[in-house]
């Protein structure tokens, strides 16, 4: 990811890569658990997911990084760049956690929660909350004549994926387990993005100019939203297609 200027207004000078060691506690530590609780994974399906979001989410950080979209702190990261642009930290982070993601929605369906398929009001909640994203990046656009391209570069990429599976009847998702799924990745990535925010780990440009809590950009919230149900999409895609 572009460096930055090192001690940058807003960026903590720390020597200590913190991007890195959260890495392992909010995903690699929940991954070792649920490797050992869920029973029904199908590693062709999980793999082919993991294997799609990495392509699309290494393309996706290259184009946000490389324009300046976001900026991470080099003192807060262990400063191995593998690709340009794409900084181990990133490298980890897709894979991590889109099988995060899968495998919080597997185990609560394997646990038997409730809910059955996702009809047609999965597919116009969806809609209609990119149409508000939509209306929001116009009206910032308005307000501070700049471009929120943060925020619509994910509606081209995950809003996109999560709402075009739904067309496909083997990519078509539990409802119970997706939304609490969704709720928990929620709230698992909205502390670390606080945490990310407020000790100075990253900063984020080309964004709406809103905060919600104060520190956190409410571009996120879309993120939170729709990164999980994407790699779920995906995940029940592969798995229903080979059957």
């Amino acid at each position: 990811m572009p460096e930055g200027t090192r001690g940058e207004s807003g960026l903590a000078n720390k020597r200590i890569p913190w991007y890195f060691i959260s890495i392992f506690a909010f995903f690699v530590l929940p991954l070792a658990w649920l490797f050992k609780k869920v029973k029904t994974i199908e590693y062709p399906a999980l793999i082919k997911s993991v294997l799609t979001i990495m392509v699309l989410g290494y393309c996706w950080s290259y184009l946000v990084t490389s324009h300046a979209w976001w900026v991470f702190n080099p003192d807060t990261m262990l400063g191995l760049e593998l690709v340009p642009h794409l900084p181990l930290e990133e490298i980890l982070f897709y894979p991590l956690g889109g099988i995060l993601s899968i495998l919080v929605y597997v185990a609560l369906r394997e646990a038997g929660l409730s809910g059955g398929k996702v009809d047609r009001s999965y597919f116009w909640i969806l809609a209609g909350i990119t149409l508000l994203v939509l209306a929001a990046a116009a009206y910032s656009f308005w307000k501070h004549g700049k471009v929120p391209w943060y925020i619509l570069s994910q509606v081209v990429l995950y809003n996109g994926i999560s709402l075009g599976l739904y067309f496909r009847p083997s990519g078509r998702i539990a409802a119970g387990p997706a939304l609490l799924s969704v709720l928990i990745m929620t709230v698992v990535g909205f502390f670390w993005n606080w945490l990310a925010f407020t000790q100075g780990w990253w900063k984020y440009y080309a964004v709406l100019g809103w905060m919600w809590p104060p520190q956190v950009p409410v571009d996120d919230w879309n993120f939170y939203l729709f990164a999980p149900l994407a790699a779920m999409s995906l995940y029940e895609n592969y798995t229903r297609a080979g059957k």
